[in-house]
């Protein structure tokens, strides 16, 4: 039983190994506390690992892909994002709604072999476009099974990856 402890507490240990060594190749320092259980640490240091990741694809121009288009008064905002986890999609579309001030965000990711999509609409269209159908046109056109959300957001995801951009031009004949 003292063994079977030694060795999970060995292999934790080296899983917290592992996830400093990725966090320190960032040149961030990892934030690991001697104070709390080996399994917690762990936790935190692959949130930290996924925080940095995922900060890091933004600012990266190949790997966050944007392209605004003028429509009548507004712009619309496609954001194709490689590597990234679907569910992050609604901080990026919420910061791109603050960043365009009047438009529509349509956000893709590409994950792990998968697409997600989201929506987002900025308040003043709202009255006019909807973002739940909105993202049931994408999701169709990406394999999906239609999404769901909100007037001002909505999100579903797919299974072709290959066809973002025909979504995208289905949703732009919809939104002009």
């Amino acid at each position: 039983l003292h063994k079977d402890k030694d060795i999970k507490e060995k292999n934790l240990k080296d899983q917290i190994d592992v996830v400093i060594n990725k966090i320190s190749t960032y040149k961030v320092k990892p934030n690991y506390n001697k104070d709390i259980e080996l399994s917690e640490n762990i936790k935190i240091l692959n949130k930290q690992l996924d925080k940095i990741k995922i900060q890091n694809i933004i600012k990266d121009k190949n790997k966050n892909v944007i392209k605004d288009k003028k429509i009548k008064t507004f712009t619309l905002r496609q954001q194709v994002l490689f590597d990234f986890p679907p569910k992050e999609l609604r901080n990026i579309v919420d910061q791109s709604k603050k960043d365009i001030k009047k438009g529509i965000v349509v956000g893709f990711s590409i994950f792990e072999g998968k697409v997600g999509v989201a929506v987002g609409i900025t308040n003043e269209l709202t009255k006019i476009y909807d973002a739940v159908a909105l993202v049931k046109i994408a999701s169709e056109v990406l394999g999906g099974k239609g999404g769901g959300g909100r007037k001002d957001f909505a999100q579903a995801g797919g299974s072709n990856k290959d066809k973002i951009e025909e979504a995208f031009k289905n949703l732009s004949k919809e939104i002009n």
